[in-house]
C-alpha cells in the first residue's frame, strides 16, 4: 500500500463531493484491510476489563514495557469502514505503525496548560509548565521526572493589551475560584525547576483492579483494546486518547488508538487547525468532562489534535461549551523511545 499517495488524496485542503468521498473512503478500507489479512492474527484476551489511566503522581507501576514489534491482526468486519470525515486516523495509524518502538526509555516532553479570567473577567490568562517523563522499559528502574513551570501571562495579544490597561498587574486575588479553581493570590513568576525520580510511574493502567504485566497484555487492534476497554463509548474514547498520547505502549497498539477512535460515534472531525503551541493539524472533538479542570461544573467539549503525515499526536483540548473558552491543554512536544534517560545523572 502507498501511504504517501493515501495522505495525498486525504489531507487536501479542498472539499470533495460526496461520490468521491465514499470512493476514496471504500478504496482505503479495502487497502487496510488487504494489508492487514497478509499478517498472522495475534490472540488477544477477551473478558470482562475495564481500563483507566491515573494522573500525575499516582502510585503503581503500570506494566513491564517489551521491546517487541507484535504483528497487527486483520481486522473484523465494520470496525473501521466506515470513517465518516475521519479519514485522517487512518492515514496516521498507518503512519504510526512504521515507528520504532525499541528503546530502554519511554521519554516525552508535555506542556501543561490552563486558561481563566482575571478576577474582573475583563481578560484571560493562561499559566504552564513543561513536563519531561522517562519510563524505564525494565520494571525494576525508577521514572525520571522534569517540572519547569513557566509563570502566567496574558492568552493572547488582545488579552495583552487589556492586561496592561489593567496596569500590568503581576498577581491576581480571587474571592472565589477562578475556571481553574484558583482561589487567593495567584502570582505571574513561575515556581522553580524540579527534577525527581520514583519507583511508580505518573499513570497507570488497571484490569480488573490489577494492573497489567507485560506489553503483550495491551492488544493492538482496535476490537481487542474496546474489548479490553469494556466500558461505554465516552469513556472508550477518552481511555483511547490516554493511551494515545501518554502510554509507552507499541506503535501497533497506537496505531490500533487512532482507529478504534475512527470507528466511534460521537467523535465528529472538525478539520484542519491549529493547536494549543501554534501547529497545525488535523482534529476532532467530543463532550467529555475527562480533561477539564477539577473545579469546572460546565459542560465542555475534549478535541484531539493529530498530525497524519507523521502519526504523531499533537495536544488535547478542553473548551467550554459555553462561551468556547480554552480551559486545559496537554500538548506533546517530543515522545519516543531511546536507549538513554538525559535526566538519570542530573539529581
Amino acid at each position: 500500500m502507498d501511504d504517501y499517495r493515501a495522505m495525498r488524496e486525504l489531507l487536501p485542503a479542498p472539499p470533495l463531493s460526496p461520490d468521491v468521498e465514499r470512493a476514496g473512503r471504500e478504496r482505503l478500507a479495502a487497502a487496510f484491510a488487504q494489508e492487514r489479512v497478509r499478517r498472522s492474527r495475534r490472540a488477544v484476551r477477551r473478558g470482562g476489563l475495564g481500563l483507566g489511566l491515573a494522573g500525575v503522581a499516582t502510585a503503581a507501576a503500570a506494566f513491564v514495557i517489551a521491546p517487541t514489534v507484535f504483528p497487527r491482526a486483520p481486522a473484523t468486519s465494520g470496525t473501521v469502514a466506515q470513517a465518516d470525515g475521519k479519514q485522517f486516523l487512518l492515514v496516521a495509524a498507518a503512519s504510526v505503525a512504521s515507528m520504532p518502538d525499541k528503546g530502554a526509555w519511554w521519554g516525552s516532553t508535555e506542556v501543561r496548560g490552563w486558561q481563566f479570567h482575571e478576577p474582573g473577567g475583563r481578560y484571560v490568562l493562561r499559566g504552564s509548565e513543561s513536563i519531561e517523563t522517562w519510563i524505564p522499559a525494565n520494571p525494576e528502574g525508577r521514572t525520571w521526572y522534569r517540572q519547569t513551570p513557566q509563570g502566567i501571562k496574558p492568552a493572547t495579544p488582545q488579552d495583552e493589551a487589556a492586561w496592561r490597561a489593567d496596569g500590568s498587574p503581576t498577581s491576581w486575588t480571587y474571592d472565589k475560584p477562578s475556571e481553574k479553581g484558583h482561589s487567593g493570590v495567584v502570582r505571574a513568576e513561575p515556581d522553580e525547576q524540579r527534577t525527581w525520580s520514583t519507583e511508580d510511574w505518573d499513570f497507570r493502567i488497571l484490569t480488573a483492579g490489577k494492573p497489567l504485566t507485560k506489553m503483550s497484555e495491551v492488544p493492538d487492534t482496535p476490537e481487542g483494546l474496546k474489548a479490553l476497554f469494556d466500558a461505554d463509548d465516552r469513556t472508550t474514547i477518552d481511555t483511547s486518547a490516554r493511551l494515545l498520547f501518554f502510554a509507552p505502549v507499541t506503535s501497533e497498539t497506537r496505531a490500533a488508538a487512532y482507529r478504534l477512535l475512527a470507528s466511534m460515534p460521537g467523535v465528529a472531525a472538525v478539520g484542519q487547525v491549529t493547536d494549543a503551541l501554534g501547529r497545525a493539524g488535523q482534529a476532532i472533538e467530543y463532550e467529555s468532562g475527562e480533561f477539564a479542570p477539577p473545579n469546572y461544573a460546565g459542560a465542555t467539549r475534549t478535541r484531539l489534535v493529530i498530525d497524519p503525515a507523521s502519526g504523531r499526536p499533537l495536544s488535547i483540548e478542553t473548551r467550554s461549551v459555553a462561551d468556547g473558552l480554552l480551559l486545559t491543554y496537554f500538548a506533546i512536544q517530543d515522545s519516543r523511545w531511546a536507549d538513554d534517560n538525559p535526566l538519570k545523572e542530573t539529581k
